[in-house]
């Protein structure tokens, strides 16, 4: 596993995984995004330094994305598996990359995820990776949280 740092020339791969069904039933926001839509949000989150989106590689192919977003003492996880890639047991490795170079390129500590209630595959991948409750749920998310070594 390799976690790179996205690019604009990755917006149509991101866009793709972002509007894979699967994907948006557990997403904050359900709808399908447009094109340009997309490619102005990836734009800004790339130029913003309380933000790091990365795509992680496995033998040289993008298997999905780790996005980590500042909040007032902690940064906040977003893990998206390519559709392809499920079922291969690779989400604790790509959630693994993203949180060292995390490490490598901000020196984090704390990390909080917010899980869709009824995302039991999220639910587990987070809490097997060391994440513990922090907050009770809102708005039908669940508030995890771990502190990296």
């Amino acid at each position: 596993m390799r976690a790179r740092e996205a690019t604009e020339a990755d917006a149509e791969l991101l866009l793709s995984w972002r509007n894979d069904p699967r994907t948006r039933r557990s997403s904050r926001s359900t709808a399908e995004v447009p094109l340009a839509e997309h490619t102005a949000w990836l734009r800004g989150v790339l130029a913003d330094g309380e933000r790091l989106l990365l795509v992680v590689e496995h033998d040289d192919a993008p298997v999905g994305t780790v996005r980590f977003d500042r909040r007032a003492d902690s940064w906040e996880v977003s893990i998206t598996l390519a559709p392809a890639s499920r079922g291969r047991g690779l989400s604790g490795a790509v959630l693994a990359e993203g949180e060292r170079a995390l490490r490598e390129r901000l020196d984090v500590r704390v990390v909080l995820a917010a899980v869709h209630q009824d995302n039991t595959a999220s639910a587990k991948l987070f809490e097997h990776a060391g994440y513990a409750e922090a907050a009770p749920a809102v708005s039908g998310f669940r508030q995890l949280r771990k502190t990296l070594s």
